[in-house]
């Protein structure tokens, strides 16, 4: 098949679908607005002059860009078209009149989006109603979605490479420290300052738990989540790693005792199911999308969002049950391989792709 993805080419996602199809033999193409190579696959980039971080007013940009979309599109002559992200790609798609697409929802583009103001909500409304197929990497993020639309969601979940995200990439000696941590953007959606907060009660309550923070990503809020730090007196025990690559991200959870994703947004917990891969034991916040990528209760101790002192009682209770530790690792591993392996994924999509191209 020839495939054609509308979506921004320096996005992890975009490239992991993008290698995925190429590697089976299809030759693929993506229309982004951000200039970005990905091996084995022809990037159209289109400039407009506006930033992936721009503001709404500055990405009214893109939809000037429909005629030149639809020309490459005519070009291309596609198989298969596949729009990915709602409100940017998904709009231009609509306007730029192409047929028989299939659009899928990220996240953002339909929790926050659409409640900025009546317009917003239009917009999303107008995008999904141009799409002949829409998909989402979860259920709840489909229930969300459907807010705005009677048309049904292929259910896409998001996969994991295996042998990237596995236990042996655990190399650290057994060097007695509880090693905690998070790899989130640093932005208000993901908590980090409520787990910066229950690190601190959890050293005031318990100082003999030789706790250790590291904490990866980059964001907005990064210098006050430092300064937060610095006020909580964590500076001598964590580490910020910054923005790290995909084969780093794997060698982290894999080398940590206990993962916090304490989200109070999720579509779907990619950051829980890349740590339950590699053995690591979850605790999460209890909103609908980290529940749906972990196995509650088995994987993952889910704690009430928002609880700092709820979250603080689970770090030191987990700490306190090694052998909890290890059976949650080893059930998430479990879980991942049963639900979001990789390549069972995306044959998934492969097939629905197939029908779309036969239709």
């Amino acid at each position: 098949m020839k495939i054609c993805f509308l979506a921004p080419a320096n996005s992890a996602h975009t490239k992991k679908w993008c290698r995925y199809f190429s590697a089976r033999g299809h030759e693929v193409h993506v229309i982004s607005f951000c200039d970005a190579q990905i091996d084995g696959v022809q990037v159209h980039w289109v400039s407009t002059g506006a930033s992936a971080e721009g503001n709404d007013v500055q990405k009214l940009l893109y939809l000037t860009k429909a005629g030149l979309v639809k020309k490459l599109v005519g070009c291309i002559h596609p198989d298969v078209i596949n729009v990915h992200y709602a409100t940017s790609y998904g709009a231009v798609a609509a306007l730029a009149g192409l047929q028989d697409y299939a659009l899928s929802v990220w996240g953002s583009d339909v929790y926050a989006f659409p409640g900025k103001s009546p317009m917003h909500r239009l917009l999303l409304q107008y995008s999904l109603s141009r799409a002949k197929y829409l998909f989402s990497t979860s259920h709840v993020m489909a229930q969300e979605a459907a807010k705005y639309t009677h048309k049904t969601f292929e259910i896409t979940p998001y996969g994991v490479d295996l042998d990237l995200f596995t236990p042996q990439k655990r190399c650290r000696r057994e060097d007695g420290l509880f090693v905690v941590g998070t790899i989130k953007a640093l932005t208000p959606t993901y908590g980090i300052d409520y787990l910066l907060k229950a690190v601190a009660m959890v050293r005031e309550k318990e100082p003999q738990i030789p706790i250790r923070l590291k904490i990866a990503g980059k964001g907005s809020h990064e210098q006050e989540y430092r300064a937060l730090a610095t006020q909580l007196k964590l500076d001598d025990i964590t580490t910020w790693l910054g923005f790290i690559p995909q084969e780093q991200v794997a060698s982290q959870w894999a080398n940590m005792d206990l993962a916090v994703i304490f989200s109070n947004q999720e579509s779907f917990g990619v950051s829980a199911v890349e740590a339950q891969a590699c053995g690591c034991p979850v605790i999460t916040s209890d909103i609908p999308g980290l529940l749906e990528s972990t196995d509650p209760g088995r994987s993952s101790l889910p704690v009430p969002c928002a609880d700092v002192q709820a979250l603080a009682q689970a770090i030191a209770q987990l700490y306190h049950d090694p052998q909890r530790r290890a059976r949650m690792g080893k059930a998430g591993r479990d879980f991942v391989m049963e639900h979001f392996e990789l390549n069972r994924c995306f044959e998934k999509v492969e097939k629905l792709f197939e029908t779309f191209a036969a239709k």
